[in-house]
């Protein structure tokens, strides 16, 4: 296995020209030179003037660990969270079937490769911790997982429902609904030496889970056992106590809160970037919990009230209900981030494209509560280059690059049009003609001879077009399997690299390939030297 890096611009605009260091970019985030070393001096000194909950935060994790098949070396490192001087590397993602899109793997590797870098280079504890998304309650988005079958690129979901707009973390899983979901999944993989072990591995993991998060986590420190890290749930009832005193906080200046992110959307948008985040004025930029439905909170004349008009609230009623039940009220896309600041000594922040735009309009937000945006560093983006896809490549002559970038359905027509001309049609045409006209004094003497014999005339007339009608389509069948060897390895090269028009990693699961090549292939990956140059790495497997 080894990596290459080529050149991939993202498509997300404020993305690219943060990376691109633009300064217009620059200004909207507190630590834009992350190239520099010296940009993570400044942070450990910024960090070392706060106070976090060290010790509940690491009797949390310590407990909450204990439900998973968590290695030692990830105790090690909770209990490493009680030295002052200790900081994380930090990322989320939403807790997908079969740990969702390869982009969440990647994000993972991001956040351990970045923070065992910077501990080797600051000389302090650097911890990896990953965040799943718990308190997120579409369970459309992470449901299903895309197969190819039959030569089609099909979205799978789980046929479990989810009535109401439950957390994730509430979401319990129906074992044997996801057994045979499983199977369905794995079924249209091809069968190798590895996938027996890869069944009963993911059965193993089911069997240990009661929610979908748990699923997701079980999956997660299976896949990276040994590495040390530290997974937290945003929707886990004891880690919403760590952070209740921040959300009273929170409601205390909701108002200011809404405005300065706002404000700061409208000059993004003026600037000519759109509106990274859908939100009004009005909005509290939280949510509270009804009878098991997450429910979106708005402030109206001094209430705070679901948007719907589900519930309303005084905002000492919901403090109060802060202090007794915290779980009841959760984050969205604005307070996630303030809240991962508060609980977490964060070094960095490791980012997809998107979320590089929505926190471009944070940092007024993160100020007002004496905060600075933490680093933002721009994962790792990957494709797998498998052998099959690197041999039809280098046979067809495909720009890697441009593949990457657009897939080669162009190349593929443009191919198809340099092949010889073949005039089947014209010669079918010109050949019936010619029959039609040489049969016609046949028909006209058999009527002379017998006017009964006009209809058997005619009949054979027809048998002979159908006959030449025939030989055409078997003449376009041979045509098109002469030519599909070659249109099929275009074909696989845009399943693999470019599904459904999409990015490898926003489609296809880490699975197909742990099918392929077995478990070990995570380690492969966390092995191999990547350079943060914002180059995209091809793995060529």
């Amino acid at each position: 296995m080894e990596v290459q890096d080529v050149h991939a611009p993202l498509t997300n605009k404020i993305a690219f020209r943060y990376v691109e260091q633009d300064d217009e970019v620059a200004a909207f985030f507190d630590y834009p030179a992350i190239e520099k070393d010296k940009t993570y001096q400044m942070r450990i000194k910024e960090l070392s003037n706060r106070q976090f909950p060290r010790e509940s935060l690491v009797r949390y994790l310590l407990q909450y660990h204990k439900k998973f098949n968590a290695d030692e070396k990830t105790f090690e490192n909770i209990n490493k969270l009680l030295n002052p001087k200790s900081v994380v590397v930090i990322g989320g993602q939403q807790a997908g079937l079969l740990t969702g899109p390869l982009y969440t793997i990647h994000k993972i590797i991001s956040i351990l490769k970045f923070a065992h870098k910077q501990e080797k280079l600051l000389k302090v504890p650097v911890l990896p911790v990953f965040w799943v998304a718990g308190e997120d309650h579409d369970f459309a988005e992470i449901n299903h997982a895309f197969v190819l079958h039959e030569g089609r690129i099909e979205k799978r979901p789980i046929k479990q429902k989810n009535y109401h707009k439950l957390p994730a973390s509430s979401l319990s899983l129906d074992k044997q609904l996801a057994k045979s979901w499983i199977n369905e999944i794995v079924s249209t993989f091809e069968e190798t030496v590895h996938t027996k072990n890869l069944l009963e591995r993911l059965n193993e993991d089911i069997n240990n889970s009661d929610t979908y998060v748990d699923f997701f986590i079980n999956l997660v420190f299976t896949l990276f056992k040994g590495h040390g890290l530290i997974v937290v749930d945003s929707g886990d009832q004891g880690f919403r106590k760590i952070g209740a005193s921040f959300t009273e906080t929170m409601i205390h200046q909701n108002g200011e809160l809404a405005e300065n992110v706002l404000k700061k959307q409208l000059t993004v948008k003026e600037l000519g970037y759109g509106e990274p985040i859908e939100m009004n004025e009005n909005n509290a930029h939280l949510f509270y919990l009804q009878n098991g439905e997450r429910v979106l909170l708005e402030r109206d004349n001094g209430l705070f009230v679901g948007k719907n008009k589900e519930c309303q609230f005084e905002e000492s009623e919901l403090l109060a209900i802060i202090k007794e039940k915290p779980e009841l009220v959760s984050n969205n896309v604005v307070t996630r981030p303030l809240m991962q600041e508060y609980v977490f000594p964060t070094l960095a922040f490791i980012s997809g494209p998107g979320e590089i735009a929505y926190w471009a309009v944070l940092k007024e937000a993160f100020h007002l509560f004496g905060f600075k945006v933490p680093p933002v560093i721009p994962r790792l983006m990957m494709s797998i280059i498998d052998r099959r896809a690197d041999k039809y490549l280098r046979e067809l002559g495909l720009n890697i690059e441009q593949m990457i970038q657009h897939g080669c359905e162009k190349e593929k027509e443009s191919w198809l049009k340099k092949q010889p001309p073949y005039p089947i049609d014209q010669a079918v045409e010109e050949v019936l003609a010619g029959v039609m006209k040489a049969h016609q004094p046949l028909k006209e003497l058999a009527k002379e001879i017998d006017a009964n014999l006009t209809e058997i005339a005619e009949k054979n007339a027809l048998m002979i077009q159908s006959q030449i009608h025939f030989l055409k389509k078997k003449m376009e069948k041979k045509l098109r399997f002469k030519h599909k060897v070659e249109l099929d390895k275009f074909d696989y090269l845009n399943y693999s690299l470019k599904p459904l028009g999409a990015p490898q990693e926003r489609v296809w699961n880490i699975f197909c390939y742990l099918n392929l090549y077995g478990y070990h292939f995570i380690e492969e990956l966390i092995a191999l030297d990547y350079e943060w140059n914002h180059q995209h790495k091809l793995i060529f497997v």
